[in-house]
């Protein structure tokens, strides 16, 4: 049968080693937040870097390859169905707003911000 100080021995080299396993949990964690926040930056550097060239194929300062040219149409196709469905959802908000003013509900009078753009 062991001892009391056996076992006080015992449970603090258990505990020591649960605290050396908590620290470099803690500093995996770390490590990996670093990591995950270098990440962020390199996808916005590499953004950044998409909206610089795209910039310059579109001003023409940049003579592009194919793959540049069809990945710069790709964009523009894609700016032009944003601005199809900005015009789109205006004319459904417009076409709501006006039914409740000529129905007289005043749904979007109580749901307007202070700018008086409904949310």
């Amino acid at each position: 049968m062991a001892t009391k100080q056996q076992i006080t021995d015992t449970l603090k080299r258990r505990f020591a080693d649960v605290a050396d396993r908590g620290r470099l949990f803690g500093q995996a964690l770390k490590v990996r937040a670093d990591m995950a926040a270098i990440r962020r930056r390199l996808r916005t550097s590499y953004a950044e870097l998409g909206e610089e060239v795209y910039r310059r194929l579109r001003d023409g300062e940049l003579d592009g390859d194919h793959r540049l040219l069809t990945m710069k149409e790709r964009v523009d196709g894609l700016k032009i169905e944003i601005k199809q469905r900005e015009v789109e959802l205006n004319k459904i908000v417009h076409a709501d707003l006006r039914r409740d003013h000529d129905t007289g509900t005043g749904v979007h009078d109580t749901e307007a911000g202070a700018d008086g753009q409904s949310p």
